[in-house]
């Protein structure tokens, strides 16, 4: 996969699985994300059972002896002996019979002899304990429980691990929160309101693919997790404002903040990737969004700052480690490793240098990361405000929207975490330039 994001890869995919039942087409996301997921969970079984090291076995046939013990220990759709065929099969189709018995072998026996694996000892190996039991790095364990303690670690973890709401976005420019309930009603098994977001719902179990349901067909809402969208209203943008969204990708936050604003003003939507300013300007459309404008822009290098306008309100959503996002992103348990921590940071912490100048005298800058780590959230800040000090924290006495301030912190930082908020682990700083 290289540096290619799962989301990417099952994107270049999608054409091989149009001939796929949508029964099996759920199947099959299943067992990528679980595998993903489980990933080292279901190495340390491989390696209690392999009559060899995990480096000695071929990437193709360890990963179908993933997709094997992911069915017999985490799923129960699939009787375990047809998973054990499957696997077997699996190794045939590639003509790799030389390895069907080991794979047969190694899940026979690990159904015949589960206490062979053992989990490790808590109080004697915290680290081993949480990575083998929650699927997670060594050295994302070892850095949570230095932080957090061990049995916040392990919520966090589990929490994680957890398959996330379906949760989306009420588009009110054309819709309402009980218009859009009503339409979609016979489309899954429940909607549930999210009372702490103002325009979000859950959907549970949809009933069909959700490009596919007349609502979003017609742009009546957006798939927006529950903290994504609270950053947006930590901006506050006002009907008729000017506002940069720098960091724009897709357009999830640009085209809320153009809800905010009753589609009146303008958001300049900057990305540094032209096809996702494109496929920005194409949700856009969907959504009936008319005052967002697409600039290509690379914040890695300062801006021509007279090119551009002055901003009420910009918003970095800057790109990070991804680390309060794994519920959704797996694949970045081990992509990511500790030394991108310091040098996101530090990129982020450029993106704000560059930015700064565009903000009004009395305007707002919110800085956010769907990252909970301190290297990319307060540390930014702070070096930020050393080296700016026109800038200053805005705190919950000042702040315009009030659905923020439950997460908002004594520090005046907003945080949300997944097993404290059931929703992505944001962390996000307001900011106004006071001279």
């Amino acid at each position: 996969m290289g540096k290619a994001t799962l989301d990417a890869v099952l994107d270049d995919l999608a054409p091989m699985l149009t001939g796929l039942s949508r029964r099996d087409r759920a199947l099959f996301n299943q067992l990528v994300y679980g595998v993903l997921r489980w990933r080292l969970r279901l190495d340390a079984v491989v390696s209690a059972y392999a009559d060899r090291p995990l480096k000695k076995i071929s990437p193709p046939i360890l990963n179908i002896l993933r997709i094997g013990l992911l069915q017999i220990l985490f799923m129960d759709r699939i009787p375990a002996s047809a998973a054990v065929n499957t696997a077997v099969n699996l190794v045939h189709a590639r003509k790799a019979s030389k390895a069907a018995g080991f794979v047969n072998a190694l899940l026979r026996n690990a159904l015949r002899e589960p206490d062979r694996f053992c989990i490790p000892d808590a109080p004697e190996s915290p680290v081993d304990h949480i990575a083998v039991v929650h699927a997670f790095p060594h050295w994302l364990a070892s850095r949570w429980i230095g932080r957090l303690g061990l049995a916040q670690t392990d919520r966090l973890c589990a929490a994680m691990n957890a398959i996330p709401p379906i949760t989306l976005r009420c588009n009110r420019l054309k819709s309402n929160l009980t218009e859009l309930v009503k339409a979609l009603s016979d489309q899954a098994e429940a909607i549930e309101i999210v009372d702490s977001v103002p325009d979000g719902v859950n959907l549970v179990h949809p009933r069909l693919p959700i490009p596919e349901m007349q609502a979003f067909v017609d742009g009546r809402f957006s798939v927006q997790d529950g903290a994504a969208q609270l950053v947006s209203l930590l901006l506050s943008p006002r009907p008729g404002e000017t506002v940069l969204d720098a960091c724009a990708g897709l357009g999830g936050k640009a085209t809320h903040l153009a809800q905010i604003m009753d589609n009146r003003g303008v958001i300049v939507a900057m990305d540094s990737v032209q096809a996702k300013l494109t496929r920005l300007e194409n949700e856009a459309r969907r959504l009936g969004v008319s005052i967002v404008r697409t600039r290509r822009a690379n914040l890695k290098r300062p801006l021509l700052v007279e090119t551009l306008p002055r901003f009420d309100r910009i918003l970095v959503d800057a790109p990070c480690s991804g680390l309060g996002v794994l519920r959704r992103n797996p694949d970045a348990k081990w992509s990511c490793q500790p030394a991108d921590i310091p040098r996101l940071a530090e990129q982020q912490a450029r993106f704000l240098d560059h930015l700064a100048p565009l903000v009004k005298t009395n305007g707002v800058l919110v800085f956010a990361v769907c990252s909970m780590e301190p290297e990319e959230n307060e540390d930014v800040i702070k070096t930020f405000l050393k080296k700016h000090a026109n800038f200053a924290i805005i705190g919950a006495q000042s702040m315009e929207e009030k659905t923020v301030l439950p997460f908002l912190g004594k520090d005046g930082f907003f945080r949300t975490a997944p097993h404290i908020n059931h929703m992505d682990g944001f962390f996000a700083a307001r900011l106004q330039r006071t001279r």
